[in-house]
């Protein structure tokens, strides 16, 4: 029997690099001991990943130092660096090294620089000088990190600016703005500061505010009050508002026409009356108009149950594709069918029965009824004849079995009244592991589901695993 090719090793040196790309440092750097062709191949990595996540003292002694050590072999080798991530437990009594080596990225034009930087608030990391003026830097996640009076930016090159846990002011704001002039994507990850985002005058498109740690404000200026943020867009195409916001209760959109596709899968903590909600969601909507590409999230949706039906039409008609990010239960019934009552022109609608909202253990037997039960009373129906008229897709992602008891009477509901539907996709959650239930639940589904297939008869129902 002859020796098995080493199919790797036949591989360009180009092809390998590619893939060591992908590796931690420290993974790259034991490739050496391989064969003869990968020893030399970690000295011309231009991808740099140091990962480390033990928290104790030693460990990250040894970790700083097998930094140091790696980028003073690649300095001497004259390599070409096109990314620099840095992933690890900070403490303050590292900040020199870290500052060793962002200047290092620096020097070396790195043009992606990921400071991912888990850490206390009382330790995040300064940011140096340097740093704020860099016309070679293209891409930037900055986690755990802080800035330090900055007059000015020159990001020449900028396009992507990711930042998480960070204060980033209203002042910061517009200097970054005005000094990104490529600047396409700004993403803020649980940060806090600021009450107006003004994206006038830059080249935005793309804005995603993920939470918004309104208790670092608390703790570092001692306000009581709750935040109102602002927002300003008007290159801005695609938006995403997620997450929790902590110590805020409105949020305002303003010259956001140049939006094609929104997700507002959000929700805040403190229990101000729902009609303090409702005014704030009918705002953001009404804004929001235009859009075609929608995604609403539980929260929305469940304080869209107290909304006014007869309002409803005239800020949602333009929707063609809506998703909704909810499981099919009694609390979210109300908001879900009046969503769809009011998106007239819908072709294309997404039900993602989130995980979260489920217990992970629970019974998949099926529990059908044959009327809805919302507030106390019985339904025959609760889509109107007029529902979904110009719908052609509906796809069910996440389906878990029964849960609630309402999930097949709503889909059956769907094909009851949506005539010109061509296609219902019903995908299983991805590592369902209990396989005689769920072939159980589809073939229930299935037969439930056909009865109903009357009205909607060019539509086709498929089971995804």
């Amino acid at each position: 029997m002859g020796v098995a090719s080493d199919r790797f090793s036949s591989l360009p040196d180009s092809v390998l690099l590619h893939i060591l790309s992908f590796l931690p440092f420290d993974d790259v750097v034991r490739t050496t001991l391989l064969c003869k062709q990968w020893r030399p191949l970690w000295s011309f990595s231009t991808s740099l990943n140091f990962i480390h996540r033990p928290k104790d003292f030693i460990s990250l002694k040894k970790f700083a130092s097998f930094v140091d050590k790696s980028l003073i072999n690649l300095h001497c080798n004259n390599s070409s660096i096109s990314k620099l991530h840095l992933d690890f437990p900070f403490k303050r009594c590292f900040s020199s090294d870290v500052t060793v080596w962002v200047l290092f990225a620096i020097t070396h034009k790195v043009k992606e620089l990921n400071l991912i930087l888990s850490s206390d608030a009382e330790d995040l990391y300064k940011l140096p000088k340097r740093l704020f003026s860099n016309p070679f830097i293209e891409k930037v996640n900055w986690v755990g990190c802080k800035f330090d009076k900055v007059e000015v930016f020159r990001w020449d090159s900028l396009r992507e600016l990711r930042i998480g846990s960070i204060e980033f002011c209203d002042d910061m704001v517009r200097k970054v703005v005005f000094g990104s002039p490529c600047l396409e994507l700004l993403e803020l990850d649980n940060c806090w500061g600021f009450k107006r985002l003004d994206l006038v005058g830059g080249k935005v498109s793309k804005l995603v505010v993920n939470g918004y740690n309104g208790e670092a404000v608390k703790k570092n200026s001692m306000l009581l009050d709750f935040e109102v943020v602002e927002i300003e867009a008007p290159c801005v195409k695609v938006l995403e508002l997620k997450g929790c916001f902590r110590r805020m209760n409105n949020i305002q959109l303003k010259n956001v026409m140049s939006c094609v596709s929104v997700k507002l899968d959000f929700q805040f903590t403190k229990d101000e009356e729902r009609v303090n909600y409702v005014d704030m969601l009918m705002g953001m909507i009404g804004s929001l108009r235009h859009v075609k590409d929608v995604m609403l999230g539980t929260w929305c949706i469940e304080v869209m149950s107290s909304w006014p039906m007869n309002i409803l039409p005239f800020s949602m008609s333009s929707y063609e594709c809506l998703t909704l990010h909810t499981p099919i239960q009694e609390r979210y019934l109300p908001g879900i069918v009046r969503i769809l009552q009011s998106s007239s022109n819908l072709r294309t609608l997404i039900i993602h029965m989130a995980p979260p909202y489920f217990e992970f253990e629970a019974c998949f037997i099926p529990i059908v009824y044959d009327v809805y039960s919302v507030g106390g009373r019985c339904q025959l129906s609760m889509l109107s004849k007029n529902c979904g008229l110009h719908l052609k897709k509906i796809r069910i992602c996440c389906f878990e079995g029964m849960r609630s008891g309402q999930e097949v009477l709503f889909l059956r509901d769907l094909l009851l009244v949506c005539a010109n539907l061509e296609e219902m996709v019903i995908e299983w959650r991805s590592g369902h592991q209990n396989s005689s239930i769920r072939d159980a639940s589809d073939e229930f589904v299935a037969e439930s589901l056909l009865m109903v297939q009357k009205r909607s008869r060019n539509a086709v129902i498929l089971f995804n695993n």
